[in-house]
């Protein structure tokens, strides 16, 4: 029996590793859209957030990348990037943001979700020197400059 279970997961995962999808010189890779940001005036140390883990964080078509990591896979989950209009003056300057997460989930699986934000709020400070992204409780950052 455990011969058969073994046989049978080495060929579901062999045969998934040969389904990757080329693209061709006539097709457009998808490109993910952009969510907005959320403006709030309240304090971040004063906002909840359940817990997730922070995978990647990039900058690609002025879409700030946030890859993250969080136990769940059967409710409901959402997550907002908040900001206010604080920036600290510094070169290049910088500002707070914070990735909240709401999760009405039980189930414990491990789920990977990849979200996108717009930051064409940031442009102006983009397009004078770059702006440093921090997102608040993690230690990240990134420098949006165009």
């Amino acid at each position: 029996m455990r011969n058969i279970l073994y046989i049978t997961l080495m060929a579901l995962i062999l045969s998934s590793c040969g389904q990757s999808k080329k693209i061709t010189s006539n097709e457009k890779p998808i490109i993910e859209p952009c969510e907005s940001m959320i403006f709030t005036n309240d304090q971040f140390k004063d906002i909840e957030s359940d817990y997730y883990s922070l995978d990647s964080l990039f900058i690609e078509n002025n879409c700030l990348n946030i890859w993250v990591s969080y136990s769940g896979g059967c409710g409901d989950s959402e997550f907002n990037l908040l900001y206010s209009n604080k920036v600290m003056k510094s070169m290049p300057p910088k500002t707070n943001l914070m990735l909240q997460f709401k999760d009405n989930d039980g189930c414990r699986a491990l789920v990977q979700q990849k979200l996108y934000y717009d930051l064409s709020f940031f442009d102006d400070y983009a397009q004078n020197g770059g702006i440093n992204l921090r997102l608040v409780g993690l230690d990240s950052s990134v420098l949006y400059k165009k």
